[in-house]
């Protein structure tokens, strides 16, 4: 019996470690939420806006990729240019 109530504990005090842990990174994902969307009312910021953590790093491709597999979707709706995996616009969501 007492092996199942140390089991028991353990599987407690992990699910809290990991609600502890994870309430700070909610929070920061709200407050920015809430502070993309006071941009936009107030007119600071587009409604399609980029992400700038997106487009950061250079995709280059690796030697044998083929070459097709990189090119472009381009939106018929903004004219983004999407990845061909994408199924819709990353700008405007309209399906590809």
């Amino acid at each position: 019996m007492a092996l199942e109530q140390l089991h028991a504990a353990l599987i407690g005090v992990l699910l809290l470690i990991a609600v502890g842990v994870s309430i700070p990174v909610l929070g920061r994902i709200v407050r920015d939420g809430l502070e993309r969307r006071r941009k936009r009312q107030a007119g600071e910021l587009e409604r399609y806006s980029e992400d700038e953590e997106y487009d950061r790093a250079a995709r280059t491709p690796r030697p044998g990729d083929d070459p097709t597999a990189n090119r472009r979707v381009t939106c018929r709706e903004c004219g983004t240019k999407n990845d061909p995996a994408f199924t819709y616009c990353r700008h405007c969501t309209t399906p590809l």
